[in-house]
């Protein structure tokens, strides 16, 4: 018998025997959707393996508390509002021995006694799983206190996420889908019922969810049948012995394919081309979606556009990360304010947007952050009510003149809570916990998002906030590294620039250092030290000192 260390997380549906009495179609097709759309693409896409299935119940083995946690609450948040289907969700990580095809030990006991110990909608992790995760999803949990669980013999601490309404991508406090380009993505088909097959298809199924659901301006939705006025994704993958086909397809709201590919592989090597075609296909998607929803928005006079459609031309412009894109997005984003005052994400989106600019040096964002930036932040104060993105912004600008580094740290736990696994939200997150010298926080959160976020405009700017984060925790070496991979990314994007500057110079390498400051001189040429330092100094921490004393010792103008 093997034994190892697990994570385990046990799931059972709440009240299924008497939904199963009430409607027995109705719920043995919610079960089946529910596994099909969300359940084995979210298992897959964290790596876990269904040990067990009991019909309305499933034991999930997982190298990784994180994963584990992380697995329950993406499941909870999609499946949070379902009018037949809640589950109790309950995590820990312990001893597990396998045999015969069924999983024993104290893994397993403990986390289905805290299944049944958690609500409806709600997730109960041991404190040993607890003390596993990351800065990013620990302000989700609330401590219960030391619990005495059926047939455990000794009380434990457990820490509970209760039954929630899942965050919108867009919480405007209207619609929040109006006017958003919305993609069906219809599970990935096979009919081989081999495990390791079936796990593919599932674990494709979950990359893309994962990777297309970041992209800011496209609600994404894993359905056995897209919806009507969707765009649909639709995948085939076929095999023969160990030979692997993958067929795409995608479909414009209409019904008209607008683009189709193949792609060979073999299973023999299936978690690497796993990786590059999932990563292939959604690149292509976003790529025709992209171009399919520029050329709609042209064709709408900028007088007949709605609010949310403004909005969402400003996510689209943001795909390039550069000085343009800032401009050009915080025009859109103004214009979608105009359409509608209450606009909380618009207001959200410009005040973040500016203060972002500004902290990098962008010049072309100065005439929107010296007119405008004070008065969105007065305009909106009261719309800031479960709006994350709105609730940072202005407490960031209360930090610049008040240096309370407290409510920005409040707003980032409370978006956190609401929104652990948006990619946007984690950047904004990332960005902002460095900008308040929160280090440790902002480089778990950029951690985060590197895997979210691999199609999200902000994964240049993510990848020079990691860099900087790094550098800040002391670590010039590997901080070094990440600039030069992030430079093959953007060569335009100047914290790379800055963080080689200062890194190098730290670290003793002053030709080096003094070479990387003149790039960034070349695009930032105006900025010196203390003008810097108006706009944000890092909270004034340790991290932001040193990162400001390597940039002096680079030759960076005072």
């Amino acid at each position: 018998m093997e034994r190892r260390l697990a994570a385990i997380l046990a799931a059972d549906i709440a009240g299924y025997t008497r939904i199963v009495g009430a409607d027995e179609a109705g719920a043995l097709a919610a079960l089946r959707a529910f596994r099909a759309e969300i359940f084995g693409p979210t298992v897959a896409g964290h790596q876990g393996k269904i040990i067990k299935s009991m019909g309305d119940g499933w034991l999930v083995e997982f190298s990784s508390a994180v994963e584990a946690v992380h697995c329950a609450m993406q499941i909870q948040d999609r499946i949070a509002g379902h009018p037949m289907i809640a589950l109790r969700i309950g995590v820990h990580i312990g001893d597990v021995v396998h045999e015969d095809d069924d999983i024993f030990g104290d893994g397993v006991n403990v986390a289905a006694r805290l299944e049944a110990w958690a609500e409806p909608g709600g997730i109960a992790i041991s404190d040993p799983a607890y003390s596993s995760l990351d800065g990013t999803l620990t302000p989700s949990f609330d401590d219960a206190g030391r619990q005495t669980l059926k047939n455990i013999s000794r009380p434990l601490r457990v820490w509970t996420r209760n039954a929630i309404i899942s965050a919108s991508k867009a919480p405007t406090g209207n619609n929040p889908s109006t006017g958003y380009s919305r993609l069906s993505i219809l599970p990935v088909a096979t009919s081989d019922e081999r495990a390791d097959v079936q796990e593919l298809a599932e674990g494709l199924t979950g990359d893309l969810d994962e990777w297309l659901a970041a992209v800011r301006w496209l609600v994404v939705a894993v359905r056995e049948q897209p919806n009507s006025g969707d765009y649909a994704l639709k995948i085939a993958l076929r095999s023969r012995g160990d030979r692997l086909r993958l067929e795409a397809r995608l479909f414009e709201p209409m019904g008209m394919q607008i683009w189709a590919n193949k792609f060979d592989g073999d299973l023999t090597d299936s978690f690497d081309w796993q990786d590059i075609t999932g990563e292939t296909v959604a690149l292509e998607v976003l790529t025709r979606m992209l171009d399919a929803e520029s050329d709609r928005l042209a064709g709408i006079p900028l007088v007949k556009r709605t609010a949310e459609e403004c909005l969402m031309q400003g996510f689209m412009q943001m795909r390039m990360s550069n000085a343009q894109s800032f401009t050009d997005s915080l025009s859109s984003y103004m214009l979608a304010m105009e359409k509608d005052t209450d606009l909380a994400e618009a207001y959200g989106e410009a005040i973040w947007t500016a203060y972002a600019g500004m902290t990098v040096g962008l010049e072309g964002v100065r005439p929107f952050y010296e007119t405008y930036f004070q008065d969105w932040v007065n305009r909106s104060r009261h719309l800031t009510a479960g709006n994350s993105i709105l609730d940072i912004g202005v407490a960031l600008a209360d930090f610049q003149s008040n240096n309370d580094a407290a409510p920005v740290r409040n707003a980032i736990a409370g978006a956190l809570r609401r929104s652990a696994s948006d990619a946007h939200m984690l950047s904004i997150a990332a960005w902002s916990s460095l900008w308040c010298g929160e280090t440790a926080t902002a480089l778990d959160c950029f951690r985060k998002f590197e895997r979210f976020g691999k199609f999200h405009p902000f994964s240049v700017p993510a990848r020079g906030g990691t860099a900087l984060a790094v550098l800040q925790l002391g670590d010039d070496t590997e901080a070094i590294n990440i600039a030069n991979e992030g430079l093959q990314l953007s060569s335009t994007y100047p914290t790379f620039y800055a963080v080689l500057a200062s890194a190098y110079a730290l670290s003793g390498q002053p030709e080096s250092a003094a070479a990387a400051l003149a790039s960034y001189r070349e695009l930032v040429p105006d900025r010196t030290l203390s003008s810097w330092k108006a706009m944000n100094d890092y909270g004034g921490s340790e991290g932001g000192k040193r990162y400001f004393r390597g940039l002096r010792m680079a030759g960076f103008p005072e």
